[in-house]
């Protein structure tokens, strides 16, 4: 296959968890990040946080609704990676070329995230692994 989208670097990997701010507690506390304000995005019914580490980020996932995509992943699978996430220069590009490809996608065209523009594409595709693409806002 050929190459369907260049990710520039990893943007963030995502973590649910039960407690939100116990989590930011505990990721200040162990590894010395860096807090950041919390937002709640209503579309995917979370309350989210991206911790800088470096170049990367740290999304941190409290669902708000127990019925809601990442509620489901926290009652089937408990708290934990969610997700990974690829920079990448613009992603309605990258997924209209995934799909061209046959990549099984989550999202056909980018919509607004914590990030920035955001798609995902499904985890049947990439080894079981939900994956994120990121434009990020200031490009």
């Amino acid at each position: 296959m050929e190459p369907s989208c260049t990710a520039r670097y990893i943007d963030h990997v995502g973590i649910v968890v039960k407690d939100l701010d116990a989590a930011m507690r505990l990721f200040q506390e162990l590894f010395n990040v860096p807090t950041a304000e919390p937002q709640e995005i209503p579309d995917q019914k979370v309350r989210a946080v991206l911790l800088p580490i470096g170049q990367s980020r740290l999304e941190l996932l409290e669902p708000l609704d127990p019925d809601s995509s990442v509620g489901r992943f926290l009652e089937n699978r408990g708290e934990g990676l969610h997700h990974l996430a690829f920079n990448v220069e613009n992603v309605g590009e990258s997924l209209n070329e995934l799909g061209r490809n046959g990549v099984r996608l989550v999202d056909l065209a980018p919509r607004d995230g914590l990030s920035g523009l955001i798609g995902f594409i499904h985890p049947a595709a990439v080894h079981g692994v939900l994956t994120e693409l990121v434009q990020s806002v200031e490009e």
